[in-house]
């Protein structure tokens, strides 16, 4: 837990605007997608904001969460602290910029996060990893504090599974598979070789010359039956994990961003690419080398054409392709009238066709 004051001395703009909770602590930092108690929020505008109060509106539980606004954004709010709006919050707060808050703050809680374990002296010496019998671990694999394996789990050599992550029975590891601190597979998952879930995502704020880090330690959740081809790598998540979902299978050498939630049942091919944030709904599906750009949202049972650049949000059952993609069909015209204008253009001689 730090004090309120901890914030100040990391970023001199910070500034607690509530006229209580000066003396309030923080646990950890978090996100819209899931509050932790006592825990911090940024809000950097008003889509954030709203965001923050429909999750409210729906019943969220605060549990002692306090908010940290922009300062040029909280200016706009004047109605809402003047009627008291803001004071379900514990304390609330502003920075002159979130993103130059979250790169300062989110180190503290990374280190205090990364003290509770250990990775340089394996679980079985020192008694803390936790290892059903009729799992099967190889040589040179290596288990950091607090490991849980479950039942009939197969490691194989190479492997190494970082503080506090849970592999559970039935899952098959092959080798060289890395697994970073606070990672939960399921049962009966296959992860196939040379693979890395729970590295950190690409996040960096440019200030004065320098690309300040994001620390980042929210792990990663994939749940049962999952399988993941082998070259591929799965960051964790900022505050929150990344999320994959029931019986999702992934092909080799794809990338997936901090953040990304993908639902059940998703067929996600070769090379494909996530920015942070991309949300799959249950049952989608793609060609390889598909990418999406940050927080897109796929619809349910959406099918995505090989190669095509997602920049904007896909509707359930829709079938696009391109770049950027777009209903097939229309892709599919696109194609065919430029197509009809190259051959067009072929047939005219080349004193017609020169430039004028």
């Amino acid at each position: 837990m730090f004090p309120l004051n901890s914030f100040e001395k990391l970023d001199p703009s910070f500034k607690v605007r509530s006229p209580k909770g000066k003396d309030a602590q923080v646990a950890t930092l978090c996100s819209l997608d899931q509050f932790h108690p006592d825990g911090m929020i940024f809000i950097k505008n008003k889509k954030y904001y709203e965001r923050l109060l429909d999750k409210l509106n729906k019943g969220a539980a605060l549990n002692g969460i306090g908010v940290v606004f922009q300062d040029s954004f909280f200016k706009t709010l004047k109605a809402d602290e003047d009627s008291g709006a803001l004071e379900r919050f514990a304390f609330y707060a502003t920075v002159e910029s979130v993103d130059l808050a979250l790169s300062r703050f989110s180190k503290l809680f990374y280190d205090e996060f990364n003290a509770r374990g250990n990775d340089l002296v394996d679980g079985r010496k020192a008694g803390t990893a936790r290892i059903d019998p009729t799992s099967a671990i190889a040589d040179n694999v290596f288990l950091g504090t607090g490991v849980t394996i479950g039942a009939r789990v197969v490691i194989h050599s190479g492997c190494a599974i970082l503080s506090h992550s849970t592999i559970g029975e039935n899952t098959v590891l092959y080798p060289n598979v890395v697994v970073y601190r606070n990672v939960h597979i399921g049962k009966n998952c296959r992860v196939h070789a040379n693979t890395t879930v729970g590295s950190d995502g690409y996040g960096y704020n440019y200030f004065k010359g320098e690309h300040l880090k994001v620390w980042h330690f929210g792990g990663v959740v994939i749940k049962d039956s999952v399988e993941i081809g082998s070259g591929t790598s799965i960051d964790q998540g900022t505050f929150s994990p990344t999320l994959i979902g029931e019986g999702t299978k992934i092909d080799n050498q794809v990338h997936m961003g901090h953040n990304c939630k993908i639902g059940k049942g998703v067929l996600i091919t070769g090379q494909a690419g996530f920015s942070g944030s991309v949300t799959l709904e249950d049952y989608v599906a793609m060609g390889g080398c598909a990418v999406f750009a940050p927080e897109v949202v796929v619809g349910k049972g959406a099918q995505i054409g090989g190669l095509s650049g997602v920049t904007s949000d896909v509707p359930a059952g829709a079938k696009y392709s391109g770049h950027p993609a777009r209903p097939l069909n229309e892709f599919l015209r696109s194609v065919a009238t430029l197509r009809k204008l190259a051959l067009k253009d072929k047939t005219k001689t080349p004193v017609e066709s020169a430039p004028r």
